[in-house]
């Protein structure tokens, strides 16, 4: 039987191997102090000149601060809405044919992290997600496809949800329900510039 996210045992995590992460990812830092802490990169990018910086942010949560109920799971026990939060961005690279977004949970006790949400062919000329069910979306780590939302075991620990936003110089990944793994496979080399934001959430005892 699969095991749910909701089911699964939390582990200890750190919030500095979460932001040593994003930062290797991103390629925006290369201090080794990151490096040492974070872990294997998911993309490489598109040329030998660093990934060019743009803005993420969110009406619905700040940068660091609590999801709502509202982006909260509605089954596995949790009792949110199940609604994606709205997401806006700025200043992209030059050349940006799409964008792709993951939402991963990296507390989780689950190797590279329980995928929470995986938009794609989101075209260039876009700024702005909100909702459920928007362009391209993956298969989660649930099993499914579309939005998934926050379901941590309830032992009152924070778990920290990354949001990341790629700009690549593809404008068609493929059809729908990749998995996590094939959409990173198919950026790779392709991203011109990413940005990142993290929700937090957590059940009480």
């Amino acid at each position: 039987m699969r095991m749910t996210h909701r089911e699964a045992m939390p582990g200890p995590r750190n919030i500095a191997v979460l932001v040593g992460t994003c930062i290797l990812v991103l390629g925006l830092l290369t201090l080794s102090f990151w490096l040492s802490l974070s872990r294997t990169s998911h993309v490489a990018r598109a040329s030998d000149q660093a990934l060019h910086p743009f803005t993420i942010t969110s009406p619905a949560f700040q940068d660091g601060g609590p999801l709502s109920p509202k982006q909260e799971l509605n089954q596995f026990g949790c009792t949110g809405s199940n609604i994606a939060p709205e997401l806006d961005w700025t200043n992209v690279p030059a050349g940006t044919k799409s964008f792709v977004l993951l939402m991963s949970d990296y507390d989780a006790p689950i190797a590279g992290g329980f995928h929470h949400w995986i938009v794609y062919n989101i075209p260039a000329g876009v700024r702005h997600l909100e909702g459920n069910h928007p362009f391209t979306e993956g298969t989660t780590s649930f099993g499914t496809p579309g939005y998934g939302g926050p379901c941590p075991p309830a032992t009152g620990e924070i778990h920290h949800y990354l949001f990341l936003l790629y700009a690549v110089d593809l404008a068609h990944l493929g059809g729908q329900a990749l998995t996590f793994d094939q959409v990173v496979n198919r950026i790779r080399s392709h991203v011109l510039g990413a940005t990142s934001m993290i929700g937090t959430f957590h059940l009480p005892l």
